[in-house]
């Protein structure tokens, strides 16, 4: 039986430091309660529009968006707000595609430096040195008064997210 199609994911803080990486499934995601759902509804998103998205997800959780915006056919960035308030950026790259994959990897550590500048925090760049593809890389954030559901379901989303996009690559 072949083996089934996996992606990375790998959590950073917000200096850039890595703080967990992991291997996960398609099918693997589908046994999490909720998952399904939100991978079909970012499927449903990217299939109108693969290139730039934002999408709510579905009531009660409407307060909470995703944005996809592609740099390239095979990579691009996402961000996930709650209320406003910026819970997590992410990267996905595919492999398919190394200059796209650079590029993009590239533009987000440029981003961080930016956002770390003139702060009393030095970035890392254990971003640079992730080489596995497919990959999606986190940066989260800290979000103020939310619920449970409402953690569990910001903890989820940019893992579904990147199931729906690796699927459409055919990676997962």
């Amino acid at each position: 039986m072949p083996e089934p199609k996996s992606f990375t994911v790998a959590d950073l803080n917000v200096r850039g430091e890595l703080q967990s990486k992991a291997v996960y499934t398609y099918a693997l995601l589908e046994h999490v309660p909720g998952a399904l759902d939100l991978i079909t509804h970012f499927a449903t998103a990217l299939w109108r529009d693969s290139e730039e998205t934002e999408v709510p997800l579905l009531a009660p959780l409407r307060h909470i968006t995703m944005r996809w915006c592609a740099s390239a056919p095979t990579a691009g960035v996402a961000t996930l707000r709650c209320r406003e308030q910026l819970a997590s950026v992410s990267l996905l790259a595919c492999g398919l595609d190394p200059e796209a994959d650079r590029v993009t990897i590239e533009a987000l550590q440029q981003r961080l430096l930016h956002e770390l500048r003139d702060t009393e925090h030095e970035p890392a760049f254990d971003l640079v040195d992730l080489p596995e593809r497919p990959l999606l890389a986190t940066i989260n954030f800290v979000v103020t008064e939310v619920s449970d559901v409402e953690r569990m379901t910001l903890a989820l989303c940019d893992r579904c997210f990147a199931a729906a996009y690796f699927r459409m690559q055919n990676l997962a």
